[in-house]
């Protein structure tokens, strides 16, 4: 039976970077695109991100304006000994833009935010702009009729409702979805410093190397700095052996001081660790390896980003799943095809499960062992290694057409 495409009502509960991603993917589909956040975005945190091509190609496609979010352009990967700062190897990302088409950007979560969320409810884009309600908790859902009631007695009814509501999803656990995971060995601090502050007190420029810049420690130890907002910003992100002080305080907003974090590197390069007393806005938090969840979609509701699959930070690949996840529902539910959101979901499950899960499982190998990271050296690359091409270089709707292609 031949079926028309139609536009559904979507609601999206969660709007994080992947909500926002999916709101502005499906609005420039002509569907009509509800967002519902628990809270108010008075509180906003975050570092730097860095986003690969697979990411940012997306990005580009529906229209964000990328230069407003004050991205650096990424160069290179370069690695330090960890006592005394010696560069011990610089690996180019060459002619990135020429091979996957868009530049390496890195980006200050916060400045991508609010450039998403002004894309989304906004008038820059094709489509109806979205509707955003803040302080819209969800405490539960009917996932046959498409129905979600707030902790606020408002109740919505929708075609399909797009789970984005974080690691700590109320929406997978509503839908009988079960984390299952294990406490990684670290723990990660994560700072920021003022250029102005670097220039001031006479230390190396850092934000002129472009760079995604390491020092690796014995073990685990690894410290990860790149520039972000227009290279004003260094982001630094300190990872440790959790044994060191065993915190066990979930979240990403736990306070930590600047002691601290001078204590849990006592030997680090020495100008890495005067730069870390100009730092500030210092947060710690517990690191987690999660397990493939048995299923991501149930009924009218699918699971999407940090809800479906989190992951560890090593391989930077965290913001650009999400973006992917978003991307894969856009195109499902585009005019080209004529899926029900049952239906539709389903596709999106098959292709996105098996892809962000290698993605996730290579993040956990990178914790452990820096050799795993996506961009180093492919001359001694093991067999089952992700690499640069396969990452950046994906195919997202050719995938969904192949999958498509074979649906009954």
């Amino acid at each position: 039976m031949t079926r028309d495409w139609k536009p559904l009502d979507i609601a999206i509960i969660g709007a994080g970077l992947g909500g926002l991603s999916a709101a502005i993917a499906l609005r420039r589909d002509g569907h009509k695109v509800r967002i519902y956040e628990r809270y108010d975005f008075a509180n906003e945190v975050g570092a730097s991100l860095s986003c690969a091509a697979n990411g940012s190609r997306h990005l580009v496609e529906w229209g964000v304006d990328v230069a407003a979010t004050k991205p650096v352009i990424l160069k290179d990967l370069i690695r330090h000994d960890w006592k005394t700062g010696e560069v011990e190897g610089v690996y180019p990302l060459g002619d990135y833009k020429e091979k996957f088409g868009v530049p390496y950007y890195n980006f200050h979560r916060i400045d991508l935010h609010t450039e998403l969320k002004k894309t989304a409810i906004g008038t820059t884009i094709p489509g109806e702009p979205c509707e955003l309600h803040l302080n819209h908790k969800a405490v539960d859902v009917d996932t046959e009729a498409g129905e979600v009631t707030f902790e606020n007695g408002v109740k919505i009814k929708a075609d399909m409702i797009i789970a984005a509501d974080g690691i700590r999803s109320q929406m997978r656990q509503l839908i009988g979805v079960v984390p299952q995971f294990d406490t990684s060995t670290s723990c990660c601090y994560r700072c920021l410093i003022n250029r102005s502050d670097v220039l001031a007190g006479g230390y190396p420029d850092f934000s002129k190397n472009e760079a995604i810049e390491f020092w690796g420690g014995r073990g685990i130890d690894k410290i990860v700095m790149s520039p972000c907002s227009n290279g004003e910003v260094l982001s630094c992100y300190c990872f440790y052996p959790a044994s060191y002080n065993n915190l066990r305080e979930d979240g990403w907003n736990n306070e930590a001081t600047v002691q601290q974090l001078l204590d849990t590197f006592p030997e680090l390069d020495p100008t890495i660790r005067e730069l870390f007393k100009k730092s500030y806005d210092i947060k710690q938090w517990r690191l987690y390896v999660h397990q493939q969840y048995p299923y991501w979609t149930k009924g009218k509701v699918a699971l999407m980003s940090d809800a479906a699959h989190p992951m560890l930070p090593d391989q930077s690949q965290g913001a650009c799943m999400a973006i992917e996840d978003a991307a894969a529902l856009g195109y499902i539910f585009s005019n080209k095809f004529t899926f029900t959101p049952e239906e539709g979901m389903k596709i999106y499950e098959q292709v996105r499960k098996d892809r962000a899960t290698k993605v996730q499982r290579a993040s956990a190998k990178a914790r452990e062992n820096l050799d795993e990271r996506i961009g180093w050296s492919s001359s001694y690359d093991r067999p089952g290694k992700l690499t640069i091409e396969e990452v950046c270089g994906y195919d997202l709707k050719g995938h969904i057409e192949q999958i498509a292609s074979t649906a009954v």
